[in-house]
């Protein structure tokens, strides 16, 4: 075998993303549980601390999308 060459390169989302991005990514990582332990125990997941975790999982599945979408563009 050589020195890897031919061979495809992945996707490592910690190095597509630029320096802003892991930095708010990091910081929703920890905002989540946050929210979370601030939920009700009844009715939890209609409170309104559940919604904020949730919309900060919807934010890092965009963010995720948008580096792939751009590390595409350039390796692919």
């Amino acid at each position: 075998m050589g020195k890897g060459k031919g061979q495809m390169a992945k996707f490592d989302l910690a190095s597509a993303l630029t320096r802003k991005e892991t930095r708010t990514m990091r910081k929703m990582e920890f905002m989540i549980p946050y929210w979370m332990a601030r939920c009700p125990n009844r009715g939890w997941k209609e409170s309104p601390e559940y919604f904020k975790a949730e919309e900060l999982r919807e934010k890092m599945a965009v963010m995720e999308a948008k580096a792939k979408k751009r590390w595409e563009a350039n390796f692919c």
